[in-house]
């Protein structure tokens, strides 16, 4: 609704003339990519992996969000970056009691909470002073979210690379996750009960040796990380919101 009562200035000019350098912008391309990718999944011709580019793309247009709304909340409330201005062209966000450049700062639990509890939250009255139609309450913290997160890429690698640092975290998102040969009589004994339930198709790779006998399988796991991809879709549609509800209200669509 707000949409339709101010023209939507930033999506149709160019990112110099953009007040928060164009991070709004991008992430909204990321954040449309993911949710494409999410009603689209089931046309991707890849066997593996299929979910790691869209909790990908949900995770950056996180960042990027964040770190628009922290550079127009700086600008719209002059509020200063320490010693420096508020419309400064290198941005800053403060951390352990130290500034430090938005531009390296890709953990994203940090620019929530910076953003959160030093500009959204300390300037709620002037806030709805300048734009009284916008919702400038917390209505939901999304901490925890951030936490876990966080926990499996803090510092945006773990969707992008097959290996990272965390490698105890690393076969977490493999798709292809290795059977438990001793548990599979039992699993197959199960996934007969389970097709009179209900429809659906698991993936098994099955190696035997030269006497026949099975010594190692793979099952296709669908649901990989399900609690991180609900986490990610959640966040990532909240801020894209409330996004919109900012460049709507406090910018007047620009």
């Amino acid at each position: 609704m707000l949409a339709e009562i101010y023209i939507m200035h930033y999506l149709l000019t160019g990112i110099d003339t953009h007040l928060d350098f164009g991070f709004g912008i991008t992430a909204e391309s990321y954040f449309d990519s993911a949710e494409h990718l999410r009603s689209n999944q089931s046309q991707l011709r890849t066997v593996q992996q299929t979910s790691l580019p869209m909790m990908f793309l949900y995770r950056h247009s996180i960042e990027l969000y964040l770190k628009s709304l922290i550079i127009i909340f700086h600008k719209k409330l002059k509020v200063p970056y320490g010693s420096e201005s508020f419309d400064s062209k290198t941005p800053k966000i403060l951390t352990n009691g130290k500034w430090k450049e938005l531009y390296t700062c890709h953990w994203i639990e940090q620019l929530y909470t910076y953003w959160l509890n030093e500009l959204l939250l300390k300037h709620a009255v002037i806030l709805k002073s300048q734009a009284p139609q916008g919702d400038w309450n917390e209505v939901e913290s999304f901490l925890e979210f951030f936490r876990l997160i966080a926990g499996y890429d803090r510092d945006s690698s773990f969707f992008r690379y097959p290996i990272t640092k965390n490698k105890s975290l690393d076969s977490h998102k493999y798709t292809m996750q290795r059977v438990d040969l001793e548990k599979l009589d039992d699993i197959f004994l199960n996934r007969i009960h389970e097709r009179k339930e209900r429809e659906g198709a698991r993936m098994f790779t099955l190696f035997k040796n030269s006497e026949n006998e099975i010594v190692d399988g793979f099952e296709r796991k669908q649901d990989i990380l399900d609690n991180l991809q609900n986490a990610l879709n959640e966040v990532a549609n909240y801020f894209h919101g409330f996004h919109v509800m900012t460049r709507v209200t406090l910018c007047g669509g620009f």
